[in-house]
């Protein structure tokens, strides 16, 4: 049974329709790497999977039902807040917070130190977890939100950028870990990143969406001239390195003037964005990007 399905889905924002006609499969220990340009809807698609917003047209089921808020088979990873890097609170106790959610932390102790204590060493992260976040490299920081996010052992675990703002090092070290934990514990894995480039080696699907349109398939079917040049509705050159390294040529003036955050959304999806350069997030609504629960409650999800 897939883990996550929609079909002829379609999402709606402060009456404005945001994609639609989105029909697609998420199979159990897959990789997939949602794409495209700010404002496209990436976020929103995550609030529809977690219960947060109401899908506007057709059908989704997650792990066979209607998508519900509090969702434990769902593990969430939000986007970097700048908070983390001067909280005091240790890569542990945030951990922590993750199983405290829906049990409000009474008579679990040694339940929830067992739980915390495995989803530290799935993550290779025991040795720092006792430092405070603010001591911690972004890198750190980030092994430790996944860590946070993994606490019930989700079936369907959603990552929303987990790149962002790492340097190529630290970005590698969390492609690798996404592997293991697809390998380890089977789960499907959906990244909504900017790049498609760290994270080709690992992805089973792209799911790319552009003005209100949505595509889903492997990365041949998706990132492709004939795909993207109908989703922009433009010329599309996709120029393909010795190393597999995709670059898509027809991105002059997005790269020249990126949009700055809390973006104009009158355009949303008129400009092309090179695979790397969605570099801020989606604004489909409000940022409230903070940790605390998400595996349990799934509350303050950006958009």
């Amino acid at each position: 049974m897939s883990v996550l399905t929609m079909t002829n889905g379609a999402a709606v924002l402060g009456g404005r329709k945001i994609w639609s006609d989105a029909t697609f499969a998420i199979e159990p220990g897959t990789i997939t790497a949602v794409l495209g340009p700010n404002g496209a809807g990436k976020s929103t698609l995550l609030n529809i999977i977690l219960g947060l917003v109401p899908l506007a047209e057709g059908t989704m089921h997650v792990l066979g039902e209607v998508p519900h808020r509090g969702n434990l088979h769902v593990g969430y990873m939000a986007q970097t807040r700048q908070a983390d890097t001067v909280s005091t609170m240790t890569g542990r106790d945030f951990v922590g917070l993750g199983f405290d959610g829906p049990r409000f932390g009474w008579g679990h102790d040694r339940t929830k130190k067992e739980v915390v204590r495995q989803a530290l060493a799935l993550t290779g992260t025991t040795s720092f977890a006792d430092q405070p976040l603010h001591s911690l490299s972004g890198g750190q920081r980030q092994r430790i939100a996944l860590a946070h996010s993994t606490v019930f052992s989700p079936e369907l675990l959603l990552l929303d950028e987990p790149l962002a703002a790492l340097d190529l090092a630290a970005q590698g070290e969390i492609v690798d870990l996404i592997k293991r934990l697809r390998d380890s514990t089977g789960a499907a894995i959906l990244v909504v990143a900017h790049d498609l480039n760290p994270l080709s080696s690992i992805v089973d699907q792209v799911l790319w969406i552009a003005r209100h349109q949505v595509r889903c398939g492997t990365v041949d079917e998706v990132v492709n001239e004939k795909v993207l040049s109908d989703l922009y509705g433009q010329p599309i050159e996709i120029i393909v390195t010795p190393r597999g390294r995709r670059v898509i040529v027809g991105l002059e003036e997005e790269l020249a003037h990126p949009h700055p955050h809390g973006h104009d959304h009158s355009h949303e999806g008129e400009h092309v964005h090179d695979l790397g350069d969605e570099h801020v997030h989606d604004g489909d609504a409000h940022h409230d990007h903070t940790h605390t629960n998400h595996n349990a409650t799934h509350e303050g999800v950006s958009e």
